[in-house]
């Protein structure tokens, strides 16, 4: 049985190059490896530090985390911020400066970064340590991120993503949010092999029935029951440590989770969103483009 581990990449072109085989590229850039039965997916935003939700839209789906720490500049200090909101806990700094691991360390103290692995040297020398990190699932049902899509020719409707609850099977009848429209799954690609299910941690290739690819988006899920949804809502609002805004100074917000860059409003425990967000746990980070660092807290809903 395939396994897979999805990691987020940051600054990490030269250990991308040497390990993984460039994939889908747009806003976000994913590459793949497989060693024999274990299938890891990495995840790098390419787009950031110009767009947020290229930054957060990578980190969601992760795992684990391998960030480059020789350039500890305002982006560095951006992506500690958002990997410890979005509660990454797994992951590895490259550094190539060991007089730099201490200043790291001190960063993200207290952070769900403060027990990552320092690393330096061949970037294969890595992988191993990659090999002992497992995908660990996110719901005890069936859970697709959608996060690509489009038309094939004598296929129809395909959609790229990531199974991170439960699995898949073929021919299987599902919900797409937001549409709340029931699809079927044709066909199930991993590694552009045909399969006939996709467990948990596996990122996969859906062929669609009963769903045009101009009604997808990224960000939706695909999943075996109803979806709720979030859009006016009470919620504590939690600020990073890093952030120097106080809960009075929040008014306009962008819920930057599940792959969803939406924006609302804040004030006194109670949100507001212009259109609402599937609730597929029970917190969302938020941003604001018109401070540093942008990711500044998450609404932990009532």
């Amino acid at each position: 049985m395939l396994k897979n581990l999805t990691v987020f990449a940051y600054d990490a072109a030269d250990f991308l190059k040497v390990v993984a085989k460039k994939g889908t590229e747009s806003d976000i850039t994913i590459y793949h490896r497989k060693d024999g039965e274990d299938v890891f997916t990495f995840i790098s935003p390419f787009r950031f530090p110009d767009k947020v939700s290229s930054l957060t839209d990578s980190i969601f789906p992760a795992d684990a985390a391998v960030v480059n720490a020789d350039n500890m500049n305002r982006d560095f200090g951006e992506v500690i911020v958002a990997l410890d909101l979005m509660g990454v806990r797994r992951g590895f700094f490259l550094v190539n400066d060991p007089d730099r691991i201490d200043q790291v360390k001190k960063i993200v103290s207290g952070t769900s970064l403060k027990d990552f692995g320092y690393f330096s040297g061949n970037p294969m020398e890595l992988v191993p340590e990659l090999h002992k990190l497992k995908h660990v699932p996110r719901y005890d049902r069936p859970m697709i991120l959608v996060d690509h899509f489009f038309k094939v020719k004598s296929v129809g409707t395909v959609a790229l993503g990531f199974v991170l609850g439960g699995y898949v099977e073929k021919h299987q009848d599902m919900i797409c949010s937001y549409i709340d429209k029931q699809v079927q799954v044709r066909s199930i690609q991993v590694q552009d092999e045909d399969q006939e299910r996709a467990e948990s941690g596996v990122r996969v290739g859906l062929a669609l029935k009963n769903i045009d690819s101009d009604e997808l988006e990224r960000g939706m899920f695909l999943s075996d029951r109803p979806f709720t949804y979030l859009k006016d809502f009470q919620g504590k609002l939690e600020i990073s440590k890093f952030s120097k805004l106080q809960d009075g100074d929040v008014q306009e917000i962008f819920v930057s989770d599940n792959m969803r860059y939406q924006r609302g409003m804040y004030s006194k425990g109670q949100a507001s969103l212009e259109k609402p967000v599937v609730r597929v746990k029970d917190s969302l980070v938020v941003s604001t483009p018109n401070k540093v660092p942008r990711i500044f807290g998450r609404i932990m809903v009532s």
